[in-house]
């Protein structure tokens, strides 16, 4: 029997309906070797969130990610960085030595990290949480 995903937040602050969370590393987390990808060392990943609860300072609340945003976002950094370093390659291997391609394929790798952290600047926020309730 598989066990629900189940994220949490603690309450930074209160601004009307407006709840910031500091997301709560879950269990899943330990056990995954890319956990320094979504909460690098000794960061906290916070966020905004509407909520017509009544929540205070310190409250830890149930979280819910959409299925779909959580699957569109684990693609979008897994991958995209190595359908980069394969297309870099075999693009490159048209036109250059084994060894440059390699290269190539490489630096593909890299600019693909590049651009999903730009994208996660500019797209990270609307992934789309609901605060489910008070813990």
């Amino acid at each position: 029997m598989e066990k629900d995903i189940v994220d949490k937040g603690v309450v930074i602050s209160v601004d009307g309906d407006i709840v910031e969370l500091e997301i709560v590393r879950g269990e899943g987390c330990d056990s995954c070797s890319m956990h320094g990808l979504c909460f690098p060392a000794k960061k906290t990943a916070t966020m905004r969130i509407h909520s017509d609860l009544a929540l205070e300072k310190g409250d830890v609340v149930e979280l819910e990610v959409a299925p779909g945003s959580r699957i569109v976002a684990s693609l979008f950094v897994f991958a995209m960085p190595v359908v980069f370093l394969f297309v870099g390659f075999i693009v490159a291997s048209f036109f250059f030595s084994e060894l440059i391609s390699i290269a190539i394929g490489f630096a593909s790798l890299g600019i693909s990290f590049f651009i999903v952290k730009l994208c996660d600047r500019k797209w990270g926020k609307d992934i789309n949480v609901k605060i489910l309730r008070k813990l």
